[in-house]
């Protein structure tokens, strides 16, 4: 049994620990440099304001549109006119004039150029062709708004923005400090080369794979190290002495002490690749989000009047959604919006929003009562988390279900944020309490986190350089060795 876990953590450590290596090394650019992307507050803060006066029909603007069942209708400003972007549930996205019912033509390379002069108000170095995927735009949640054009800017920062020519919107801004420090951070340390990422299946599947051999790997390596301690104490050696000399011996040692903490990172590493398989998710179904809005948005769509409209001024762009079968319309500004129901015909006030969408849960989850509800508090602990929080006026309504489930509510749009079950709840710790150290009343203690993060971080990359070091003595120096001979023969 030894042997064989000896030869597995052998050529698993051949195969895996230049990989380990990295996924240390990069963490730490990680903590300071995250991916790049670009907020919703902030696309809407550089966008123009909508004119509504010229709005003919929103009904036939959607119609126009010819996607049956939308997802989500939103209101935007392009060319000084309005345009309403409808987005399908199978991932179809249109853009229709508002003003004529006309769909927006193809978007052109002057287009683009237009568009991010007024974005930035930084002069344009020069537009790209069409682009489908490249680093910055392989996520999968820009698949609706392909193909975007890359305009590059002639800025202090050397800032790129992506124009999605579906949507006319400005989606993703990188900069060149950014996208430098990425190569050696998230684009390393997500395995997220452009060729793998794209394919979203295909990423899954290898992140998620070579993780759980990497975990079996360490699992293996523990056991033998503490086999050779027992075997050595039982000899007299010291608590932290080896059998073994050289790199071997400095891996070992290493493996001793910090083997648990290596395992533990790898293990939370492998869970945000998890996607259902032992977790569940934080998204509602599909029929339980259809449930919660009570209407579909087109019905929506038709209750939405010019008088509506009128009520709000300086909006860069309008939501048109609905919550327990009541048509809303969201203004937003950025950072703020404001929310009507048009059959209220006002801003309903905080009291209102909490009946209504406790409601719309109800229905949602028409097989369980509602135990309580209340507004989730800016340091809590499940909603709050380093990588991101939810927003500022959201709503936990607490289902009396086996699991407690735990129904976040955005009260600013209706949106549902997230679904917590308790294996949600677990999640939260065994991912980002495990693996960010995102621990109650620890995580913003800075530069305290910092250090522990940074230290343990390097701890992992010599260890892991250990494991390479030995690597390319097993394998790496025989077949070099023996290259060399056949060539020293005449």
């Amino acid at each position: 049994m030894i042997k064989l876990l000896a030869g597995f953590h052998r050529w698993i450590s051949i195969a895996l620990c230049l990989m380990f290596a990295a996924w240390f090394a990069s963490g730490i650019v990680m903590i300071y440099v995250p991916f790049p992307s670009l907020s919703d507050g902030e696309r809407i803060e550089r966008s123009e304001f909508v004119d509504t006066s010229d709005i003919t029909s929103l009904s036939e603007s959607f119609k126009a549109a010819e996607i049956n069942i939308a997802s989500r209708i939103r209101l935007l400003q392009y060319q000084e006119r309005p345009i309403l972007v409808v987005e399908g549930d199978s991932s179809k996205v249109v853009a229709v004039f508002a003003d004529s019912s006309e769909l927006v033509p193809k978007l052109t390379v002057q287009n683009s150029r237009d568009i991010a002069k007024k974005f930035s108000d930084s002069p344009v170095i020069s537009v790209s062709d069409q682009i489908i995927y490249d680093q910055w735009v392989v996520h999968d949640r820009f698949d609706p708004y392909r193909p975007f054009f890359r305009v590059d800017l002639d800025d202090e920062d050397r800032t790129h923005l992506y124009v999605s020519t579906k949507t006319t919107e400005v989606l993703q801004k990188t900069n060149r400090q950014q996208r430098l420090w990425n190569y050696f951070g998230a684009v390393i340390h997500w395995i997220y080369p452009t060729v793998i990422r794209k394919d979203w299946a295909l990423w899954d599947q290898l992140v998620w794979w070579v993780s759980l051999f990497g975990i079996l790997g360490v699992i293996a390596g523990i056991i033998l190290g503490l086999k050779h301690s027992v075997t050595g104490w039982k000899r007299g050696s010291q608590l932290l002495s080896s059998p073994f000399s050289g790199w071997l011996a400095w891996h070992h040692k290493l493996g001793f002490i910090f083997g648990v903490f290596v395992l533990l990172w790898i293990f939370s590493g492998w869970l945000s690749m998890d996607h259902g398989r032992l977790f569940s998710t934080p998204n509602p179904t599909l029929k339980q989000e259809t449930n919660l809005r009570g209407i579909n948005l087109s019905a929506a769509l038709n209750q939405v009047g010019q008088e509506d409209l009128n009520k709000f001024s300086n909006v860069r762009e309008f939501e048109i959604s609905a919550l327990d079968g009541r048509a809303m319309l969201i203004a937003k500004n950025g950072q703020t919006s404001e929310l009507l129901f048009t059959e209220a015909n006002s801003i309903p006030n905080q009291e209102y929003l909490i009946s209504t969408a406790r409601s719309a849960v109800s229905q949602a989850w028409p097989e369980t009562a509602i135990k309580s509800s209340y507004m989730v508090a800016a340091d809590d602990v499940y909603s709050h988390l380093r990588e991101g929080s939810f927003p500022k006026e959201t709503l936990r309504i607490i289902l009396d279900d086996v699991d407690e489930t735990w129904v976040h509510i955005n009260l600013d749009d209706g949106h549902i944020v997230s679904v917590m079950d308790k294996s949600r709840r677990l999640y939260r710790w065994l991912f980002n309490g495990i693996h960010s150290l995102d621990l109650p009343g620890f995580s913003s203690k800075r530069p305290l986190w910092d250090i522990f993060m940074v230290v343990l971080m390097l701890i992992g990359t010599i260890f892991s350089i250990t494991g390479l070091i030995l690597a390319y003595k097993k394998l790496v120096r025989p077949i070099t060795n023996y290259v060399k001979g056949q060539s020293l023969k005449p």
